[in-house]
């Protein structure tokens, strides 16, 4: 990535925090489409599959991969620190087994298969509740918390990392 210090610092927790912002608009889209199948009507189905495409590859993949980076060093400075790490890591598995379930079957309603409502609708319901809590934690916990703790040396090892991937959205 070629950025050091106080500058590779900024430039990671920039992205990770820019990444909240359009997951989060993501999701308030999200959100409007399970309100449309909550109250029968014609949801945009292709715009719901094409959103749970991006969500199961950038953020599941890099994203979450750059985070996993960043707390693993923080938890080598801050043992308090452990605990919350070690959930966040968990619910990334967690939100990428949830993405794909979701994905899986907003792909039988795009090529016309039958899928309850309800469970369509509880299934997207849970992925967006889950991924607005996890985001929260990150961001009044963990994305602090490593602001603090990790030194410049620890910010170009990040950086040294992870391959610069674009997100797309």
């Amino acid at each position: 990535m070629g950025i050091d210090g106080e500058n590779g610092m900024s430039t990671i927790m920039e992205q990770l925090k820019s990444d909240h912002i359009n997951i989060s608009r993501l999701l308030v889209t999200l959100e409007e489409q399970m309100d449309v199948v909550h109250d029968e009507r014609n949801a945009d189905f292709e715009l719901v599959h094409d959103i749970l495409v991006y969500m199961t590859h950038y953020p599941d993949h890099t994203h979450h991969t750059i985070e996993d980076l960043v707390f693993q060093k923080l938890s080598n400075y801050d043992s308090t620190a452990r605990s919350v790490v070690s959930q966040l890591g968990r619910e990334h598995a967690g939100l990428a087994k949830k993405g794909l379930r979701f994905l899986e079957m907003l792909r039988h309603v795009v090529d016309g298969a039958l899928v309850e409502r309800d469970v369509l609708e509880n299934t997207g319901r849970d992925y967006i509740e889950f991924l607005r809590s996890h985001m929260a934690i990150e961001e009044s916990d963990a994305f602090p918390r490593a602001e603090r703790a990790l030194s410049d040396e620890d910010w170009e090892d990040v950086a040294s990392s992870i391959e610069a991937r674009i997100d797309p959205v």
